[in-house]
Parts: structure tokens; sequence; C-alpha cells
């Protein structure tokens, strides 16, 4: 690295502000002299991001940081001639900027991440040849290091961060391992990468040696980690998924493969044991043997209890609860806990309720803070999660000692502050956070607890440039001092009509899956559309509705099980709609969960109302928000079903005909009434309306969506 002028002396003292970090740490390298470039390709890219970063309005402070960046700092460095690897700082500024803009459009970071990057930008540039660049980037997440690397691309140090990227991407996705542990860059990881893979993904390692790879062969003969060894032990058969949970108790010879298959004979004995074997690795003092498949087990839980227990208690809906919870009588409260924390997205709420009630009846005798302390609070914020869907938070917390709540959360609280997270999933986790604080933040004790330390937290020097933290743990204590009302927002209580035309017209367009219920689901859903008031035009691969009187609308659907496939058919769906000039404010995404992240993809910040009916459809409402943080959207905790989601459409498609602005609380109330079986009743109550969304209003609000 080259610098023309002689470097100052850096003073980073801790309760400096962040602009004056910024400009400390730019002293380290040259003499400040606020200078503006003339280079074309450099101010243009600083203009375009300055202009997206100040796009909302966030704070002072924000506005401030923002403006020394990018109008001293950068300026002041090129002025310079700092060089690094004979490449001018222009050019690897100008990188920066068109990294963190392309980043911040496709929703991959925040604009309030910016100021943390920016502040580990220069002191990548103050001390990479100090110390191993490994050791830089130990706190820095996915999303910054990648800009990092684009950053640096063409240097040896871009290489370096390159491998970092790779390695990060590894870990969080262990399939990539699969492809990329040989690559010479990952040499010297390759031991570390292999004891990921057999413990995040078992099932992919297992298959890479049955079919005798060479590569992953050599590293599992030579490895002598615990977990590679004990993964390894298991053969892919169809006792598989039985025996890898307890492959560790076979390794330390603690149970037999004989003595698997014979429990696996007993789905409740089986189910049992296994829950033995996953307490008893999470107790575990030992790191590695209490992060033993740790997540693998947590999947695998969630395939039990839906095969074992909740299969069945699904299909006898209608019966009698005597008959429909039977297969529950015999269990004890680890089972159920287990039931409650993995099978959550598969119980009618119905179920769901039973379930937990029967749990706290089956812990009242040694009391509900004993039970967990014997499991040492297993995935207890999993639970939580689970249940505030359900408003059931305060409940629990009613049936527990304040004090051991509020840590738990306390702790959860803390990890939140984790710089590796990604951006989304510090999102996704202050929104179950955002609406567990809200429903219990009366509890006076935990609210003290959490308020001193949050405060603790926003005490911390680090805090000064991570804006993301700050304003989420602000928005944590105002929901706690009840200065925030999350109970209405005319953004999402009334859908105006006029929000859905676009030169007059509303266009809705419905996504459908070659699936074995596609078939049904698609003729059921064109039945609902009244020859009397729509006229009806097939388009070979689609098919179009349009209204016969009222507002002008046209509903399109792709037909599922064409010649083309569902995704050539909704490509030629929505190419049609683009080639006549109109634009979709509705999408309707029609089938299982696992289709729809391919309609998410489909689906454009155009859109004012969205219907994700599939089951478990809560879990990615997140995405849809990113497109268009002022969508009206309705989506299922659980279970969705063609006898909620075809009426619910149509009374819809009914008020946006009649020139009615949708208020969403009338609405509900008219459906709820219009439902007249115990199964359709059940299943409606799963489903939540566009203004019930606790969690959204407040990322909405902190995160400057």
């Amino acid at each position: 690295m080259k610098n023309r002028s002689r470097p100052g002396k850096l003073f980073l003292k801790l309760n400096l502000t962040l602009p004056v970090i910024f400009i400390c740490i730019a002293q380290v390298l040259f003499s400040y002299d606020a200078f503006s470039q003339d280079s074309t390709s450099y101010a243009g890219a600083k203009e375009r991001l300055v202009k997206t970063l100040k796009k909302r309005y966030i704070d002072k402070s924000f506005t401030q940081t923002i403006d020394h960046f990018y109008n001293i700092t950068c300026d002041s460095l090129i002025k310079k001639d700092f060089i690094i690897e004979d490449k001018p700082i222009k050019n690897i500024l100008t990188n920066l900027f068109l990294a963190c803009e392309d980043k911040i459009n496709t929703r991959s970071i925040t604009s309030l991440r910016i100021p943390s990057l920016n502040y580990n930008f220069l002191l990548i540039l103050h001390t990479y040849k100090k110390q191993p660049i490994r050791n830089l980037f130990r706190e820095i997440g996915i999303t910054q290091t990648a800009i990092l690397q684009s950053s640096f691309d063409g240097l040896l140090l871009g290489d370096s961060i390159r491998t970092i990227v790779g390695l990060r991407e590894m870990l969080n996705n262990p399939y990539f391992i699969s492809t990329r542990i040989n690559l010479p860059r990952y040499s010297p990881f390759k031991d570390t990468l292999l004891y990921f893979l057999a413990n995040g993904a078992p099932d992919i390692l297992l298959k890479k040696l049955a079919d005798a790879d060479p590569v992953f062969t050599g590293l599992v003969t030579k490895s002598n980690n615990m977990t590679v060894k004990a993964v390894c032990g298991v053969k892919k058969d169809n006792y598989y998924d039985k025996i890898m949970p307890f492959s560790l108790a076979i390794f330390e010879n603690r149970i037999s493969i004989e003595k698997i298959r014979e429990l696996a004979l007993s789905p409740q004995g089986y189910y049992e044991a296994f829950i033995d074997e996953a307490l008893r690795l999470y107790k575990n003092p030992d790191p590695e043997t209490k992060a033993f498949l740790q997540q693998p087990i947590i999947d695998i839980n969630k395939n039990l209890a839906n095969i074992y227990f909740i299969r069945e208690i699904n299909m006898l809906h209608e019966s009698p609860d005597k008959t429909r919870f039977q297969v529950l009588n015999t269990l004890i409260a680890r089972d159920l806990y287990f039931l409650l924390i993995g099978g959550s997205g598969q119980l009618y709420t119905s179920s769901f309720m039973y379930v937990y009630k029967k749990f706290l009846k089956e812990t009242e005798k040694e009391g509900l803070d004993k039970f967990f302390e014997d499991i040492d609070y297993y995935q207890f914020n999993n639970l939580m999660s689970n249940i505030s869907g359900y408003g059931l938070v305060d409940d629990l917390v009613n049936h527990l000692k304040e004090e051991k709540v509020a840590g738990l959360i306390g702790k959860y609280l803390s990890g939140l502050t984790n710089r590796r997270l990604t951006d989304n999933e510090i999102i996704l986790n202050a929104m179950t956070l955002a609406e567990v604080l809200y429903e219990i933040g009366h509890h006076e004790i935990i609210k003290n607890t959490l308020l001193k330390q949050i405060d603790t937290i926003l005490k911390q020097p680090r805090l000064q440039y991570l804006f993301m933290y700050r304003r989420m743990c602000i928005g944590f204590k105002d929901i706690l001092l009840n200065k925030t009302d999350y109970k209405t927002d005319d953004t999402y209580d009334v859908l105006a009509i006029k929000r859905l035309q676009k030169n007059n017209t509303i266009v809705q367009a419905c996504f459908f899956y070659d699936d074995e219920d596609a078939a049904s689901s698609f003729g059921n859903s064109t039945a609902v559309f009244n020859n009397a008031t729509w006229n009806k035009t097939d388009r070979g691969n689609f098919i179009v509705f349009n209204s016969r009187s009222g507002n002008e609308m046209k509903v399109y659907m792709n037909k599922p099980n064409t010649g083309i496939g569902f995704d050539s058919a909704q490509n030629e769906m929505l190419l049609a709609i683009r080639q006549e000039g109109l634009e979709v404010t509705s999408f309707i995404h029609r089938g299982h969960s696992y289709y729809l992240l391919q309609s998410l993809n489909k689906m454009t910040p155009s859109g004012q109302f969205i219907f994700l009916g599939s089951c478990g459809g809560y879990n990615e409402v997140l995405k849809v928000f990113q497109l268009n943080p002022d969508v009206n959207v309705i989506v299922t905790r659980n279970i969705g079903s063609k006898l909620i989601n075809d009426p619910l459409l149509d009374k819809i498609n009914m008020e946006m005909v009649n020139n009615k602005d949708i208020e969403w609380n009338i609405l509900w109330q008219e459906l709820n009434a219009s439902f007249q079986s115990k199964l359709t009743k059940d299943l409606f109550s799963s489903y939540i309306p566009p203004n019930k969304y606790i969690g959204i209003k407040f990322i909405r609000e902190i995160f400057n969506f």
C-alpha cells in the first residue's frame, strides 16, 4: 500500500462520534483536506448512492454520518492520491459505491447498515497489513463482506476477502461445501468445512461417500473429528432418518442400531427416545457435543411430529375431541413440548391450542419453571415465536417466574446485536421480538429488567455507528414504555380502491402449480366467477376473467399441468399483461408452501394487495414487504385451504369491482360470520388480515422500509 503523504497518529477514543471516528481513521492514511474529485464515474456513483441513502429520512445523526463520509473522508482520500497495490483509491471507492447501491436496491442490505460498512472499509485500509485479514472479518456480516470484496476486486486483498466470502457462504449453506471444498483457496480450511458439512447436512456427505467420491472419501478417512466419525458411521438405507439422530450414541456405544430399529416400530417409544437424545446432546457441557446435529435434529422433529401425531389429529378434525386427540393421551409433558416447537405450522389452530393446554396441565404438578429448568430451556425462543401468533405469550409468562423470562428474552435480545447476522435474520428476529414485547410489556419485572439491559446495550461505543441495532433497541424500548401504538395504521387498516387502479383498471395475477391438488384448486377458483358478472377468455396456457360491470377488473390465471409447465405458463401470462400495457396490483399465490418462493420471485413492487394462502405463508411475509412496504397482505399461520381461499378472494374481488375501499376489520367480521362449520371456522382463525402485523408495523418504522 502506497501513501504519498506521511500518516498521522490515530487517537480512536471510545466516546468519539461516528463522523469523528471516520476522520480519525482517515488521518492515519492522509492529512485531512476536503477535495472534490472531478472523475465522472466516481462522482456519479457517489451521487446516486447518497441520493438512495437519503431517500427516506432517518434522523439527523444518520444524515451527518453520511455527509461526513462521502463529502469529506472519501474526497480527501482521493486528494492525497492514496493507492493500494498500484490501484487508485478512486477506483476502489467507486466499486464500493456501486456495490452498496446494488445491495440496497436488491434489499440485501439496509441503508442503516452502510455507516458500519464504511467504518469497516476504513478499518481495513488502516490495518490489513498489520494483522491476518480473517481477523478483521470475524465480526463483519456476510453481506458487508461481499460488498467489501467487490470494492477490492482485482487486488490480492480482494482475493483474500473473496475466500472469506466463500467460507461464509458455505457455513451458512453447507450444500456449497460439497461443490467447493476442493478449490485451492479453501485448502487450509478443509477439516473445518468437512465438520460443518457433517454436522449441518449429513445426508449430502453420506451421498458423497456412497458415490465413492475420492475427495470426501479421503478427507473422511484422515479425519479424527468426533462428529465426522459418528455421522459417517451411519448408512443411507431405509432406517437412515431414524438412526441419524442417534449416530453419536452409536459411536459412543450407548445404543445399538438394532435397538433403534426396534424402537422405530413403536412411534411413541421412538419419539421419547429421540427426545431423550436431543436433550442429552443439548445439555452436554462439551461445545461440540452440544452442537451435534443441532439443526438437523430440529428439522427431524418437525417431520416426526407430523408423521406420528399431527397427520392423525388433522384427519380426525370433525371428530369429537376424545377421538381426535386420542393419539396424545399417553404423551408426557416433554413429548407435548416437542410437538409445540416442531408442529406449529402443521397443526390446525384448535389442535395447537389443545396441545398447548394439555402441555400446561401436564406440568402443573412440578411447575412450568421446573419443567424448563430440567430441559435447560431447549428451544424456548422458538416456543415464544410459535405461540406469539396465537396470543399465548402472556398466558405462558403468567405460569413462569418473570425474572427468568426477562433473562431469557434479554439473552435473545443481546444475540440480535451479533454483527455476523444478515440483515434479514435481524429483521425477522426483530419482528418476532416486537410482537412478544408488545404482548408482555405490562409485566413490571420483565419491563424494568429489559429496559435496563437495553440502556446498557445503547451505551456501548460500537452502537454509535451501528444504526440498525441502535434504532431496533430504541424501538423495543418504546414498546416497553408504551410510547408507540401499533393497533391502528391507515396504511393497513383500509385498502383504498384507488391504490389498486392503474389507468382505471385493476389487474390481478394468480399463480397455480403442477401438483396433485392443482386441478382441483384451479377448478374451484374458476367456479366462483359467475357468468352473469364476469366474461371468460381462454388464452391457451392461461385464462382471463373480465368484469362485466362496475370497476374494470381483469383476473389472469395460468392453467396448471399445461404442456409447457407452470413456470412458462406464468411467464407467458405476465408477458401478455405487460404487452397489453397493464400493471399488476394484486398477486395471488395458489399452491403449496414449497412453491411460494417461485411466486414471490414473480411479484413486483406494483403489488398493493398480495395473498399468500399457502400453508405457513406467514414465514415469508417479510419478502413481500421488502418489495413494497405499504402492501396489504393476507397469509395464514398454519394450514391454507381452498375452503377459505375461494370465498375470501371472491369477497375481496367483488369489493374491488363494486368500487369499495376494503376495510379489513369489517370484512373479517363478515367472513367469520359466513363460515358455519367447525372446520372452516378453525381454518379461518389462522388467517391474518393485513392490519394485524405488529411485527411488520414495527420494522417498517424502525428499519426505514
